[in-house]
């Protein structure tokens, strides 16, 4: 089976970001990984911050996050 867009990005990403993205859960995940493969690498790593408010933000919107 191929490695995801996911598996290729976690290992050069800083340890918050892997973090983040190894907590998230699987319906996130996909979501991530679509976009990782819309985006590129290089772009999620330099904007990650933004895509994790992002995600934080819609979370509380629906009450799925304190």
């Amino acid at each position: 089976m191929a490695q995801t867009a996911i598996g290729s990005l976690l290992e050069q990403l800083p340890d918050d970001a892997r973090a983040w993205i190894g907590n998230l859960p699987l319906p996130a995940r996909a979501e991530i990984d679509r976009l990782l493969k819309a985006t590129g690498i290089d772009n999620f790593k330099a904007h990650w911050r933004e895509h994790k408010a992002d995600l934080d933000e819609l979370e509380s919107s629906f009450g799925a996050k304190p």
